[in-house]
């Protein structure tokens, strides 16, 4: 089972609450063969119900591994619109207070893959360039001489902010410390996963009447 978890006390990155959530999502990852994760972020605007900064694991379901990001966050955004609203009556006192001082502002992609740095070199550049903006194509990144194993967070709130962070392989198995990737985030993922944070939070507020 999933468990909120506090990001307060992280790196921000420069990001605030966004920066947050996205470096606790990355170091969250165990090793190079995970698969690709969306997290909730909560309270990670200004003015939050409660001081409390966090994340949370969303299921993807089995299917995730077997889609592409572009695909794979087109059928989030939708299985979220399709869902239906349960009845006042299906969350208990206990749930109800939980969604009144943990507010969704923002959302995670973490995507573990044969990456590289867009610094190391131009064909590298060219290649992250492809990534954010949902043209990648598998194999790319074999045939760039800079690509590493690593892990990348993309994220994005509810006020059209958006962050990339990036974390290579530890010597002891996990992940290194997180990276911010300079440059302007943009692009079809971030795109969207906007989507998929806005249908989180129409169909949460309509849940819990927030």
């Amino acid at each position: 089972m999933n468990m909120l978890q506090s990001a307060n006390g992280l790196p921000d990155h420069g990001y605030g609450g966004l920066g947050r959530v996205a470096h606790g999502a990355l170091m969250s990852l165990s090793g190079a063969e995970e698969g690709p994760r969306l997290f909730l972020g909560y309270n990670t605007l200004p003015n939050p119900p409660f001081p409390l900064v966090g994340y949370l694991q969303n299921d993807l379901g089995p299917e995730a591994a077997t889609l592409d990001p572009v695909s794979l966050l087109h059928a989030a955004a939708g299985s979220l619109r399709a869902h239906p609203v349960p009845p006042k009556e299906a969350f208990d006192e206990g749930h109800r207070r939980v969604a009144a001082v943990m507010r969704v502002d923002a959302m995670v992609f973490v995507v573990s893959a044969r990456a590289f740095a867009p610094q190391q070199s131009p064909s590298a550049r060219a290649l992250w360039a492809n990534l954010v903006e949902g043209y990648y194509r598998d194999g790319d990144a074999e045939a760039c001489a800079d690509a590493r194993e690593t892990a990348v967070a993309l994220g994005v709130d509810r006020q059209k902010g958006r962050v990339l962070l990036m974390a290579e392989p530890g010597p002891s198995g996990g992940y290194a410390a997180p990276v911010h990737i300079e440059g302007e985030p943009r692009g079809e993922l971030f795109d969207l996963l906007g989507e998929v944070l806005d249908a989180q939070f129409v169909w949460t507020k309509a849940a819990f009447t927030l």
